[in-house]
């Protein structure tokens, strides 16, 4: 290690050292991380100490949590480097009185000429001025009187990342070009239209990242109506905006690249605009990415839909492969048919589709729902969960095993492989006429069935901890018996706590769980 040079030592220095990404919200523990890395290599050897003081590229970190004199001798070693102000808001052990953020900037107003990234609260009087050197900034705004100020003295044309959250600033035609990362935050303020937004999209052809959340803007007549098309936008998200300003957008736009999209709407509590409201975002506003959710779709081989009383939620599922594109899309809404033919117009007879049916206390399962639902050839998956009563719950075994109205020589979900069952609210002998009803119908006999696996969640038979009868064993074995039944097994956690599993009650005389 002596022997190496000072600029392979230097870049091993450099590796060593924790990233701190700016992607997003800088965390105060990694932040804290780096410097105390920094520190203790710097403390390993005298001619380790001097090539990291003697670089001035090794600090750039200003932090309000660190101790005055820590910061004044980064400010010092970094000569006249570039530097990153952070001011965190996470709650972290400060080794000393913490600072505001007022006396923090003033302490550090000298340097602002400097200033490469920033990130902290709205402080008047200080970001205002221009900061030519200024590439990122992270705002977040306190006090939301505040009047509207002119960030960067209105020439903001350098910035790449913006991250605003309650931070009234003053919109303008051109105020932000060649970004990288758009992310508001609670925006309401400062004459917002989506006008402003599309000037910043189209300025901005490299975009990588696209984040609106609780938007509030002015849906006028953009300039132009010609489509943008943002070839490296890879994360689009949409978050409860108001109005139409996501569609407004995403009408707009083209992400040929995008490989995350979420997006959630909650429409007016009014029936007939709801659903008038809610045509138009699935048939218009989302139109352009209906390839992008079937591509995801049949990347990944599995998508999800969740039923829970109003609401809709589409998603992609990707199991343990994170890097695998996913989406994303939640609609608090009246009627949820208008989000079922969506989603089939979209994936057709694409298989791999997942219906998880999650029916909070006190609703019931709307019987036209099932209805749209029972053609659909790319369901594969049926989970059953927190059904509120044992009718509900047979009438849907029922629903499963009955033919197609508009076809009776097929059954309900004439494509469904896999159906999991909740550990409560059934019986074997609704299961077994269900089964019965779905492979053993006359008028299909000559017809190929896809086969069927149920599934049972293990541990179904106990409540509270406290044994229940066990399902009726032979049935059970009925059951598996089917032509047609793939299989019926037990799955979820194998853990064993050494008691029986099936043990026989001899008053009962019947089998009961362990």
């Amino acid at each position: 290690m002596p022997q190496l040079p000072t600029e392979l030592l230097s870049a091993i220095f450099r590796l060593a050292l924790p990233t701190v990404d700016f992607t997003m919200y800088p965390s105060a523990f990694f932040l804290l991380r780096h410097m105390r890395t920094l520190y203790a290599m710097r403390g390993v050897a005298k001619r380790w100490r001097q090539i990291i003081d003697g670089a001035p590229t090794f600090w750039t970190y200003i932090i309000s949590i660190l101790p005055p004199h820590v910061n004044q001798e980064t400010i010092i070693r970094s000569a006249n480097g570039p530097l990153t102000i952070v001011y965190p808001y996470t709650t972290v052990t400060k080794p000393y009185d913490p600072v505001s953020p007022e006396d923090f900037l003033l302490s550090l107003a000298h340097t602002f000429h400097r200033w490469s990234e920033y990130s902290g609260p709205v402080v008047e009087g200080y970001l205002e001025k221009p900061a030519p050197h200024m590439r990122k900034i992270s705002l977040r705004g306190e006090n939301m009187w505040i009047e509207p100020f002119e960030l960067l003295g209105g020439s903001a044309t350098n910035l790449r990342h913006v991250d605003l959250y309650n931070a009234p600033i003053q919109w303008k035609i051109g105020m932000f070009t060649q970004l990288t990362v758009l992310k508001l935050v609670n925006a309401f303020s400062g004459g917002l239209t989506t006008t402003h937004l599309l000037d910043t999209l189209q300025a901005s052809p490299c975009i990588e990242r696209l984040e609106l959340d609780m938007v509030s803007a002015t849906v006028d007549s953009p300039p132009s109506s010609q489509v943008i098309t943002l070839p490296r936008l890879r994360y689009i998200n949409f978050d409860y905006c108001d109005g139409d300003v996501t569609g407004a957008i995403l009408r707009q736009i083209r992400a040929p690249s995008c490989t995350e999209f979420c997006l959630a709407i909650s429409l007016d509590e009014d029936e007939d605009e709801d659903e008038e409201e809610l045509r138009r975002i699935l048939n218009e506003d989302l139109q352009a990415f209906n390839g992008l959710l079937r591509a995801i779709h049949n990347q990944n081989e599995l998508s999800e839909i969740t039923l829970h009383g109003n609401d809709f939620e589409w998603r992609s599922t990707t199991g343990d492969f994170k890097e695998h594109p996913t989406f994303s899309i939640f609609i608090a809404c009246g009627t949820l048919i208008p989000c079922i033919r969506w989603v089939e117009r979209i994936l057709q007879t694409d298989p791999g589709l997942n219906i998880r049916i999650d029916v909070r206390i006190g609703i019931s399962l709307p019987r036209e729902l099932l209805e749209r639902i029972a053609p659909m050839r790319c369901v594969t998956r049926l989970e059953i969960e927190n059904l509120s009563s044992e009718v509900e719950l047979s009438f849907l075994l029922k629903f499963i095993g009955k033919p197609l109205r508009a076809s009776p020589s097929l059954p309900s979900l004439p494509c469904l492989r896999e159906l999991f069952l909740p550990g409560m609210r059934w019986n074997a002998q609704n299961a077994l006429d269900m089964v019965h009803s779905r492979f053993n119908s006359v008028s299909w006999k000559t017809i190929e069935r896809t086969p069927l696996t149920i599934n049972i969640p293990r541990g179904a038979f106990s409540q509270g901890g406290l044994p229940r009868t066990f399902l009726d064993l032979t049935t059970l074995i009925r059951i598996r018996e089917t032509h047609g039944v793939e299989c019926v097994q037990f799955v979820g956690s194998e853990e064993c706590d050494g008691t029986l599993a099936i043990a026989w009650d001899e008053e009962t005389s019947e089998p009961v769980w362990g």
